[in-house]
């Protein structure tokens, strides 16, 4: 009976090393995805544009979805060159843009980030929703390659 427990403790000890590395693995990676997004929303508040080139892969895309004209919804779609003129433009607005709440999934070199933002402009609530952040591991490094988000501008609440 004693040798079939002792067994049994090996076999779980077992099972929970070969778990647990992975889980080590994915927190570290997700810690790391996640600083390159706050790295990113760093960025762009103090108007850096070398730091959203450090963060953003050469092909990154913005899909910015926003209400259309006529009613209704447009994609704007940017590239991350197009981004950083907007975002470090010294006429435009700062954009300060928190989240919170993300979730991170991740699977070998790929991470995608959802999170709830809201933009703040001069201490108040420009407009919020949810963000869809992808991540890419190139070299070793967490990079940016495509961002897609929702807007509104009701029900956004307080400043958080």
């Amino acid at each position: 009976m004693k040798h079939h427990a002792f067994r049994a403790v090996v076999a779980g000890l077992l099972l929970w090393t070969a778990a647990a590395t992975p889980v080590a693995a994915q927190t570290s990676d997700s810690t790391a995805v996640l600083q390159q997004l706050q790295r990113m929303l760093d960025g762009m508040r103090t108007r850096n544009a070398d730091e959203l080139r450090a963060v953003f892969h050469d092909q990154v895309r913005m899909t910015l979805l926003r209400p259309a004209p006529g009613g209704g919804r447009r994609a704007a779609i940017l590239t991350g060159e197009q981004f950083i003129a907007a975002a470090t433009n010294p006429n435009g607005p700062v954009l300060d843009e928190p989240i919170r709440n993300p979730v991170v999934h991740l699977d070998a070199d790929l991470a995608v980030v959802w999170a709830e933002y809201q933009v703040r402009n001069a201490g108040k609530v420009s407009h919020c929703g949810y963000d869809a952040f992808t991540f890419v591991r190139v070299d070793g490094v967490w990079k940016l390659i495509a961002v897609a988000d929702t807007f509104r501008q009701q029900g956004c609440g307080p400043v958080w």
